[in-house]
């Protein structure tokens, strides 16, 4: 192969591929340059840009963004190897995405149900508690007040809104853990804090995931199996354990939260 051999814009378009518009942008954006250009302004292209022209314009179509073209070209052998792990990790996340999109969607033509998505980007801080409760209808709404209540006074934290995700049923008493949101600014102040463990306190931060949701009652014995029933006429599987969202300005109702797909893991909200 003579790799001295230079060519204009539209012969390298037609060796590439390529419309010679795209090829503007390429450069533009600082992914392929001309090996040079003439004195009449011409663009000239070399012989061995044309297997990088391709993969350039290859990534494009699978999807890759610019950022990550540029630093692929720059990367070594190895780390070309993980570029290409990413992305193909990236790939899966977006397919199981609309599988889950296609299975909402087809659900709502044929079920008039309430049953929507919620999305969590970043990873969320929850300050977990040991719960103990009676069997009962609305029987956590109580406990909350009660936790709210001492957080406030005793700590000065203020929440909007409360999580529950029951573990078992013990005679009659239900088992499980009760956490509050918290914001980002309040969640550092807490880490490594003595009194969680005096609490019997725990503080996670829950990875991003995509939830299918329902509104309920408080007082709806039911809603459990009327869940599990809608979620099988959509499709769904669970890939984790549920979560009972409660807000503190109404403990009447509550939205049952399942996730079905793990979003990619970021970073903490900042």
């Amino acid at each position: 192969m003579v790799t001295d051999a230079v060519m204009t814009i539209q012969m390298f378009s037609t060796r590439t591929g390529l419309p010679a518009s795209t090829l503007r942008y390429y450069e533009k954006e600082r992914l392929i340059i001309p090996k040079y250009r003439e004195d009449n302004g011409y663009r000239m292209y070399g012989e061995e840009q044309i297997p990088d022209a391709i993969k350039i314009h290859s990534l494009r179509l699978a999807d890759i963004n610019l950022s990550d073209i540029r630093a692929y070209l720059r990367a070594s052998k190895d780390e070309k190897v993980e570029w290409i792990m990413k992305w193909r990790g990236e790939i899966d996340g977006k397919l199981s995405a609309l599988q889950v999109a296609r299975q909402y969607l087809q659900g709502i033509e044929s079920n008039d149900q309430h049953l929507q998505l919620t999305k969590w980007d970043v990873s969320v801080p929850i300050l977990w508690f040991p719960l103990r409760v009676k069997k009962q209808l609305n029987p956590y709404a109580a406990a909350i007040e009660e936790k709210i209540d001492v957080l406030m006074k005793q700590y000065q934290l203020r929440c909007d809104e409360a999580f529950i995700q029951p573990d078992a049923v013990d005679g009659e008493w239900l088992v499980g853990r009760i956490g509050f949101r918290l914001s980002v600014a309040i969640t550092e102040m807490l880490e490594g804090q003595q009194w969680l463990e005096l609490e019997q306190a725990n503080l996670e931060w829950h990875n991003p995931a995509l939830f299918v949701t329902l509104e309920c009652g408080a007082g709806d014995a039911f809603a459990c199996f009327n869940l599990m029933l809608l979620l099988q006429s959509f499709g769904f599987e669970p890939v984790g354990r549920k979560l009972e969202r409660y807000s503190l300005r109404d403990l009447s109702t509550y939205q049952w939260m399942i996730p079905v797909l793990h979003a990619q893991k970021g970073d903490r909200m900042r």
